[in-house]
């Protein structure tokens, strides 16, 4: 197929000239959308039918989260606050409201094909929204330099040599090659194979720090002095705590939007429902409180202590059941930073990185952040951004149950910034106020609180927000979507790119409905190009009259 047929659609006829206008539409893929989107992962588009993933392949790569050392540090965390059993009653509540509220965004996001800010722009705008990936870049940032840290210090304690520095960046180098994979490469290969390996490795740390160590019984038992001397109930202390991995929420659509929708049910099930939070959090929660309590008893709980623990159990094959998770857990974290951050520049510029320069300029920004002393100030960062990210859910939920099941994603039918974002900086002022001001209870409380406000005023908008939904289409602005019968299976040429996209984002400018435009175009869009000939309508592309 020659390249000109898949230029952008005629510019508009002149005054003088009466026939009507009309742009191209395709039946297969844009070869030259296909090859940029293979390792850019349709970062600012739908992605189309013909590109979703096979289930094997999104869970590979959505699970590698799972293996991540905090989740087994705050099991531990959980224990040491509350109490083992009632940190183990939280932990049950987690999972089933994780569950039931990832399926949730995961069924929006896999019928949709589109991302968390895509989701949210009609509950932000255009402008509002681009926070969504912005806390995700970050939160994904965070964790990047948090686990490289941990796996420096395992590195540095078993071998005994080099300043802490020198395994910093040994680290970042090492795992440089291995981070710049992405979904429809081999980001899912990496974590399919580790997956039994992080498994094994736990279980085994699990059952030879209790062969070493001995099997006390005080761990199931004991209630730490800390618990009866709060009114807080152990399981919500648990439950709260763990609301800092929220984040997780927003996340889910990253991975679920390369979910075919034959796969649906088995995504919102297994990959990111019941059994993934059974492994991440009750499986590592419960080895985390072992391995701690039963290796490294009298250790200050944190993570390090986890590491230390296997590594004590283990020895040389816990180093490396250390290393696998912490691979396994960083090109999750690399992937989301890179790609959310390359979207919010993309968002506000017309000129930016691609994904994989984007990894490259994290792995030294996260070098540079390991030099400091990172867990002294991660904690409160994680905190400060579980408030944020717990607004951000309640209003996501709320909008999609209760306002439109089908948000907008075009942004020329968007305002620039709408209600929600100010019920969202509302809501997680609030709940930062009471983390940092308030004393005792309130403090504990404070993701409750922020995220209580946020549906409570976000419902005070609902009936409004359901009636401008409703009335996006317009005879000033009509709908692309109506002059083509099959939004998924075809293509439509945008007007200022040339390339052509699921005629599913395409819209136009208001008053200009010979013009169509892609997502990323809408935002910001080149000059209309006018490069249709002759022998631009061969193979396979029709040219269509555009609506009126």
């Amino acid at each position: 197929m020659s390249e000109h047929n898949d230029s952008a659609v005629s510019a508009a006829s002149s005054g003088q000239n009466t026939s009507p206008p009309r742009w191209q539409i395709r039946h297969t893929d844009d070869p030259r959308v296909v090859l940029e989107q293979e390792h850019e992962d349709y970062t600012d588009h739908v992605v189309p039918l013909t590109a979703r993933q096979p289930r094997g392949k999104v869970l590979g790569s959505w699970w590698s989260i799972a293996s991540a050392m905090a989740f087994l540090y705050y099991g531990a965390l959980a224990a040491n606050l509350a109490g083992t059993q009632q940190a183990l009653i939280g932990l049950a509540a987690v999972v089933v409201v994780y569950s039931v509220l990832c399926a949730f965004a995961t069924n929006v996001s896999i019928r949709r094909g589109v991302n968390s800010m895509l989701l949210t722009r009609e509950m932000f705008g255009v402008r509002g929204a681009a926070l969504t990936p912005l806390i995700c870049g970050l939160g994904g940032l965070y964790y990047a330099v948090f686990e490289s840290s941990v796996m420096a210090a395992a590195l540095q304690a078993y071998f005994q040599v080099f300043d802490i520095r020198v395994w910093y960046a040994i680290v970042i180098i090492g795992m440089l090659p291995l981070m710049l994979g992405g979904m429809q490469t081999w980001l899912n290969k990496l974590n399919t194979w580790s997956l039994p390996i992080y498994i094994g490795g736990v279980t085994g740390a699990v059952v030879a720090a209790g062969v070493r160590f001995g099997w006390s019984g005080d761990w199931f038992t004991t209630t730490p002095e800390i618990a009866a001397h709060t009114t807080v109930p152990g399981w919500l202390t648990t439950f709260v705590l763990f609301m800092g991995n929220w984040l997780l929420i927003a996340d889910t659509p990253e991975f679920a939007r390369f979910g075919r929708p034959q796969d649906r049910r088995f995504h919102a099930n297994i990959t990111f429902g019941w059994a993934f939070y059974l492994l991440a959090f009750a499986f590592n929660g419960l080895a985390g409180i072992l391995i701690v309590e039963l290796a490294a008893p009298g250790l200050t709980v944190a993570e390090s202590a986890v590491t230390t623990g296997i590594v004590a159990s283990l020895g040389l094959i816990g180093l490396i059941v250390v290393l696998v998770s912490q691979v396994r857990i960083n090109s999750a974290n690399f992937y989301v930073a890179s790609m959310c951050l390359e979207r919010v520049v993309n968002h506000f510029s017309t000129r930016n990185l691609s994904r994989r320069a984007w990894v490259v300029l994290l792995s030294i920004v996260t070098f540079l952040l390991m030099l400091t002393n990172v867990f002294s100030y991660i904690a409160t960062a994680l905190a400060w951004q579980g408030i944020v990210t717990v607004s951000w859910v309640g209003i996501f939920v709320v909008h999609l149950l209760v306002v439109s099941g089908e948000p907008e994603i075009r942004a020329s039918r968007l305002p620039m910034v709408a209600r929600g974002f100010a019920v969202w900086v509302v809501s997680a002022a609030i709940g930062l106020v009471a983390l940092e001001l308030g004393s005792g209870a309130v403090a504990q409380l404070a993701p409750l609180i922020s995220l209580a406000v946020s549906v409570i005023l976000y419902l005070t908008q609902a009936r409004t927000l359901r009636l401008r939904a409703a009335h996006t289409d317009s005879d000033e602005h009509p709908d692309v979507r109506n002059s083509v019968g099959d939004l998924w299976g075809t293509r439509t040429s945008c007007s200022s790119c040339g390339l052509a996209y699921t005629t599913y984002e395409m819209d136009t400018a208001a008053h200009h409905t010979d013009q169509p435009l892609c997502l990323e175009c809408q935002v910001h869009p080149l000059p209309a190009t006018s490069n249709v000939g002759p022998g631009d309508l061969a193979d396979g592309v029709d040219d269509v009259p555009a609506p009126k």
